[in-house]
């Protein structure tokens, strides 16, 4: 039989973490759109004290050959390997209140096992709650506040922050096994949020800071978010600098918009993502228009101002 606790490497005792703490899960992968999740870690762990408490065992759950680790060539020789790391870590916020953050890449094997392995983590540190981040493309404009789709038990977070309500068939991810998991034995709440489909991996910072707010609602945890915000605006001004010479991007987040206020105002329109004969918009055309101009402003000795 299996242990799930074959899966895990304890750092330290964790008769000595401090019990009762909320859980963050920040897992990147399938469901990350824009990035939400991995820069909302990164911001994480970038700006807080942290230490890592147990890691899992990328060796087995990962596919080396579908997402290869990094390795640095300094001229002659390798200098670096950056293997994947899939980790637990103790974080403490912006007010100094500790909780636990998982994070690193979805695996790609042995969901069950890994499943069990965090359910049994969650038990041993009798974890409070658990939150979990991720994100998917949806045709919203980036105009607008970001929304999500809230799932999970903790109804009252449903209630308030869940802008659409999809009933859908959808290619599940490990992240949702955990929330099926513990819905029906610990308080869980997943926020999706919804990222403009045509802005896809250009470097908004938008995504991450609505996962973080999500984050927020659901444990009152504080984050250190100047850096997001400021990214985040830097980006604005430059679609807004690209929409001054392009009218199809106009014509098409205008479209976004009508659609995005008619839906918010609980109009006949049946949600801000199809059109009423439940066609998506076709945005691949500006997307891939919007990367390229975004790539040549983020080209060396480029002001990204302007």
């Amino acid at each position: 039989m299996f242990d799930p606790r074959e899966l895990t490497l304890s750092l330290e005792d964790l008769e000595t973490v401090p019990h009762g703490l909320d859980l963050v899960i920040a897992i990147h992968g399938f469901v990350d759109a824009g990035a939400a999740a991995e820069a909302a870690a990164a911001a994480i762990l970038d700006t807080l004290p942290h230490r890592s408490i147990v890691e899992f065992d990328t060796d087995v759950l990962i596919d080396h050959r579908s997402r290869r680790p990094r390795i640095l060539f300094n001229e002659d020789k390798i200098e670096e390997y950056l293997p994947h790391s899939l980790t637990l870590l103790v974080v403490e916020d912006d007010a100094g209140v500790p909780f636990l953050l998982l994070t690193g890449p979805e695996p790609d094997w042995m969901w069950e096992r890994f499943t069990d392995a965090v359910l049994d983590l969650i038990e041993r540190l009798g974890v409070a709650s658990t939150t979990i981040i991720t994100s998917i493309g949806m045709p919203v404009p980036h105009t607008r506040p970001l929304v999500s789709t809230v799932s999970g038990n903790r109804v009252e977070l449903i209630e308030q922050y869940s802008a659409w309500r999809p009933v859908s068939q959808v290619p599940g991810s490990v992240i949702h096994r955990i929330e099926h998991r513990l819905h029906p034995i610990a308080p869980v709440v997943t926020f999706t949020v919804l990222v403009p489909h045509y802005v896809g991996e250009s470097g908004s910072a938008g995504p991450a800071l609505a996962a973080l707010e999500g984050v927020t609602s659901a444990t009152s945890l504080a984050f250190r978010t100047e850096e997001l915000r400021q990214a985040d605006r830097e980006f604005q001004q430059l679609v807004a600098q690209q929409m001054e010479t392009n009218e199809e991007l106009v014509r098409i987040v205008r479209t976004l918009e009508a659609r995005y206020d008619a839906f918010m105002a609980q109009s006949s329109v049946r949600s801000p993502l199809t059109d009423e004969d439940g066609s998506l918009p076709s945005a691949d055309e500006i997307a891939e228009e919007l990367e390229r101009y975004l790539q040549q402003r983020r080209r060396p000795g480029a002001d990204p101002l302007g």
